[in-house]
């Protein structure tokens, strides 16, 4: 039972992506305030260990607070899950099941299929060229990366994710430093918005990443955060974006960007591109790339970065 708030969260006095001091509040909230409640119901995947905690201990003492960056203009929550929250997040007040059997049914991402395929193209001159997969979830990438030939690693904090994945030929890790230089590509899709530290994190992959390597990044694209707080303030719509323990960073295509540069590294280019088509991809291949990875695509942002 959490008695104390304070091993329960962080507080982020800073920008996480420019560590400027400087800011704008655009909301604030206490959890125990009334109504917040219903907000947080958006999640239909919390468990009853959650509510028993949120209803009897110092969980509903959380504050939903939304800034905005005076310098980068990036938008973030101000408290956030420290890393024993995040444990107990994931490991408890998440209902294991019921994201399995949701994951489980979740249709066949061919984007996904081809991004590896092509990606394994790049490194044909390797044999068996890595691949981590950091915040794997269940496992659905990493499984079509080991079928595409790649060495294949998995990073992910939730313990029944790791054994889930345990007989699919990954390699699970949890330790980065013992992985420098050492992985060709790097895929960080859908987690970054649910870190507390996500500049630090990137800096660190990069350090895993090799000189040559590629580090794919993508989230929900926030664009539009604040006319949907003006307008919907607690709605679904914000909740999708911005939601008081998971998506607590608010990125668009250029605060990725941003995040990128601030950790080492450089978007890929269009020159870049058409490098890879002189001497790996075909011209649909190289349409596919640019459409996945220089635009936004549907509700999500994502880029291709290189080390600088």
């Amino acid at each position: 039972m959490v008695t104390d708030k304070t091993t329960l969260v962080v507080n982020r006095d800073n920008c996480p992506l420019c560590k400027s001091k400087g800011r704008k509040i655009l909301f604030s909230a206490k959890h125990n305030s009334p109504g917040f409640i219903d907000f947080i119901k958006f999640e239909a995947y919390y468990s009853d260990a959650f509510y028993k905690a949120f209803h009897n201990s110092a969980a509903n003492e959380l504050l939903y607070e939304i800034a905005e960056c005076d310098d980068c203009h990036f938008i973030y929550l101000t408290e956030v899950l420290s890393d024993m929250g995040m444990g107990l997040l994931y490991n408890e007040w998440l209902d294991k099941e019921m994201l399995r059997v949701h994951y489980s049914k979740l249709p066949h991402i061919i984007y996904h299929e081809h991004m590896v395929s092509v990606l394994r193209k790049h490194f044909n001159k390797k044999q068996q060229p890595t691949l981590m997969d950091f915040g794997a979830g269940y496992g659905r990438f990493v499984e079509m990366s080991v079928q595409k030939g790649f060495k294949t690693f998995a990073f992910d904090i939730g313990a029944d994710k790791n054994d889930f994945m345990d007989n699919m030929g990954v390699t699970i890790i949890n330790n980065l430093s013992k992985h420098k230089n050492y992985f060709n590509v790097i895929w960080v899709n859908q987690v970054l918005e649910h870190v507390s530290d996500p500049l630090g994190i990137v800096k660190e992959l990069t350090e895993s990443l090799t000189d040559d390597g590629l580090i794919f990044i993508a989230m929900p694209d926030c664009t539009h955060v604040k006319k949907i707080l003006e307008q919907k303030p607690l709605s679904q719509e914000l909740f999708r974006l911005l939601s008081p323990h998971q998506h607590i960073n608010a990125f668009t295509n250029n605060t990725l960007k941003l995040l990128g540069i601030n950790s080492g590294l450089i978007p890929l280019s269009m020159v870049d591109f058409f490098k890879l088509y002189n001497f790996k991809l075909s011209p649909a291949e190289l349409k596919f790339l640019v459409k996945k990875t220089i635009k936004n695509s549907g509700a999500s942002t994502g880029l291709l970065f290189k080390k600088k």
